[in-house]
């Protein structure tokens, strides 16, 4: 995850700790270039406060801090605070306005859901999908399109992906699986109490948990073994429509599968010319 990202969700600082953070935010490439003991003075905090929160967010010191800074900085400039994702749309504006903010509102997206993915989950989930006999998917309403195509997208390299879509399937489908199935839960906020049944049947056959979420607080981060988090800055119902929803989900279920199909590039690539020319040669 970005640290910029890590940083605005960390809710156990104290508060000359958040003194630290809110000066690195507001002065990021200062903050680079700065000692221990300049940071400490200019934040009026002590130095050993510094340290703790890099312990916190699990770094190695002040080092390592401003190296993850360095590494996210481009992104972070990119983002554009106070951005209006629920509206990005105004009264009497032109088409050509309209189709300039949508493009906005896909690029904040899009660097937001960037800055938000840990790699190093990425990794251990590609790698659970691989070793994985089963991939079930557990998703509601418009997430069940977003699920559908990925099902598709791993169907043409020849991978099945279960997609139930009816409350009694979901429920059937989580009572058949076991250790050696991934389940894949796409829960924006929490709000879908299917999905609270759902995991109580997963945990009981021990199947391991993939949860993409938005990325302020979920209900049920605590029970899912894995984690990957869409851009959180769209209104659940206030707003013209799912236009940064949409767009983060898609992102993250692209990346799955984009890692996943390099894991043997070239023999999924073989797979999908000849699961077409299979195709073509039938349809002549």
């Amino acid at each position: 995850m970005n640290i910029f990202s890590q940083l605005e969700h960390i809710t156990n600082l104290t508060d000359n700790e958040k003194m630290i953070v809110e000066y690195l935010k507001k002065n990021p490439e200062e903050f680079i270039t700065m000692s221990a003991s300049e940071i400490a003075k200019i934040c009026f905090v002590s130095t050993s406060t510094i340290y703790r929160l890099c312990q916190k967010l699990e770094l190695s010191g002040l080092s390592e801090l401003k190296v993850q800074i360095s590494a996210s900085l481009h992104h972070y400039l990119q983002k554009r605070d106070g951005f209006d994702f629920d509206y990005p749309v105004k009264e009497n504006q032109s088409q050509y306005q309209i189709v300039h903010q949508l493009k906005e509102v896909y690029d904040q997206t899009i660097i937001s859901s960037l800055n938000l993915i840990d790699i190093d989950q990425l990794r251990l989930i590609t790698h659970q999908m691989k070793k994985s006999k089963a991939i079930d998917i557990y998703a509601s309403s418009g997430s069940l399109f977003f699920a559908q195509n990925f099902q598709f997208q791993m169907q043409e390299i020849g991978i099945d992906v279960h997609v139930p879509t009816e409350e009694y399937q979901q429920r059937l489908r989580a009572s058949c699986s076991n250790s050696q199935h991934l389940a894949i839960l796409i829960s924006f906020g929490g709000r879908n109490l299917l999905i609270k049944k759902i995991i109580s049947i997963l945990k009981e056959t021990k199947t391991p948990i993939l949860l993409i979420c938005g990325a302020k607080q979920n209900p049920y981060e605590k029970y899912a073994n894995y984690h990957l988090y869409m851009s959180p800055y769209e209104n659940h119902y206030n707003k013209i429509s799912s236009f940064s929803t949409r767009l983060t989900l898609l992102y993250i279920l692209d990346c799955l599968y984009t890692c996943y199909f390099e894991l043997d590039y070239h023999e999924n690539v073989k797979k999908k010319l000849n699961y077409y020319e299979h195709i073509r040669k039938v349809g002549m």
